[in-house]
């Protein structure tokens, strides 16, 4: 049986993570290697950018 899991994803615009709803009313939400920082502390181990 397969192992369900997590996997984080950022979406990364000009080098910057953002967030929206279907590309809508995009905005800035941070750098990506601090927020990849952060969520590596909470134990997350595979990333997708």
């Amino acid at each position: 049986m397969l192992t369900k899991r997590i996997i984080p994803c950022l979406d990364v615009d000009a080098g910057r993570v953002v967030k929206g709803t279907s590309f809508i009313d995009i905005r800035d939400a941070g750098d990506p290697v601090e927020l990849a920082a952060l969520m590596t502390l909470r134990v997350e181990t595979n990333w997708y950018f």
